[in-house]
């Protein structure tokens, strides 16, 4: 049977919050995850920019001379 966390003891009361912590961190990366994958790709007139290898070797070589 489910008990409230008010009959727990305090040691359980550690476990129930570490796991309720863990729980809401990993749903929230997905949200989040889906938050952003829902902003890039709403609209597919809108162009981002990305930088590629060729870019990335070009901007390093031209910053040691």
């Amino acid at each position: 049977m489910q008990k409230f966390i008010d009959q727990l003891t305090e040691s359980d009361r550690r476990v129930v919050r570490k796991w309720r912590l863990v729980t809401v961190a990993f749903y929230g990366s997905i949200l989040a995850g889906m938050a952003v994958y829902m902003a890039l790709h709403w609209n597919p007139e809108v162009n981002y920019a990305s930088a590629g290898p060729a870019t990335h070797a070009k901007v390093t070589s031209a910053s040691r001379h």
